[in-house]
């Protein structure tokens, strides 16, 4: 069981990528570049694991030690504790993956074989499937454990992923507030480097588990992360420039917009559907 929103959540981030799906939900704006996601991702690694976001990560913790110290996470404990049914989330999984394999095999169709340019790196980026079957089921697992509120899991070690996901939830909602001191484009590259930092976290917990089916799932779904957030990031460009209505600058780039926007409002109608069937 889960709540409805949290379900949500892991249906985008696992099947749907409407949005960047390993950052879900962001409010912050996607800023349209010719860099394609690989080379972003690369970048924000390699300044992650030099310490270059320390000082903001520290700054995240301290926040989130008082958010606990106040009782300001009693908003999110209980958004967990609505329960939808496990059939329809399954149900819901399975409608989402359809639509987003219909999608993909149409932009695919809607680009060259032949097209060498950013654009159509970033189109193919977002149809690329990157998971192995057991890598997706490793993710739809880990996922679906997530939905849970604290103190819930079946055992110690799913409690644990439990508590690091809450953390990095309240992290990630509070690092989208409006500041006056970071501009959007390093609030949004925050926001991919806290989700670095939380599978990070889950790795290095994972490995004091006794639950080793467990930390399987979290050594799979933590294989091809950077992977992910590369094709989400290109995925949120272009969903960010239909949303806008950019004008098209050549026919395949009308043709990808129209696919995009088509899928827009197909996957739109099943969240509304979803969130409307508690």
């Amino acid at each position: 069981m889960g709540n409805i929103n949290s379900i949500l959540t892991a249906i985008l981030c696992s099947t749907a990528p409407l949005t960047a799906a390993e950052i879900p939900d962001s409010k912050i704006e996607v800023v349209q570049s010719n860099t394609l996601g690989v080379e972003t991702i690369s970048i924000l690694r390699g300044d992650y694991e030099k310490g270059e976001y320390s000082e903001f990560l520290n700054d995240m913790d301290q926040d989130y030690l008082e958010a606990m110290t106040e009782g300001d996470l009693q908003g999110l404990i209980e958004m967990r504790q609505r329960d939808v049914s496990v059939d329809l989330q399954d149900q819901w999984e399975q409608k989402f993956s359809s639509l987003q394999n219909e999608r993909n095999l149409a932009l695919l169709g809607a680009i060259s074989d032949t097209d060498d340019s950013v654009f159509a790196k970033k189109v193919r980026s977002l149809a690329a499937n990157l998971s192995t079957p057991e890598q997706e089921k490793a993710i739809v697992k880990l996922n679906s454990l997530l939905n849970k509120a604290p103190g819930t899991g079946i055992n110690e070690d799913e409690n644990t992923l439990i508590d690091i996901d809450l953390e990095y939830e309240y992290k990630i909602l509070h690092g989208q507030l409006p500041s006056s001191e970071v501009s959007p484009q390093e609030q949004f590259k925050q926001q991919i480097v806290l989700r670095m930092d939380k599978m990070a976290k889950m790795v290095e917990a994972s490995k004091n588990f006794k639950d080793h089916s467990l930390k399987q799932i979290v050594g799979l779904s933590s294989a091809n992360l950077d992977a992910r957030l590369a094709r989400n990031l290109d995925g949120s460009e272009l969903n960010s420039a239909v949303k806008k209505h950019v004008k098209p600058t050549s026919e395949t780039e009308e043709n990808v917009y129209s696919i995009i926007s088509l899928y827009q409002g197909q996957f739109s109608d099943l969240m509304k559907d979803l969130t409307s069937n508690p």
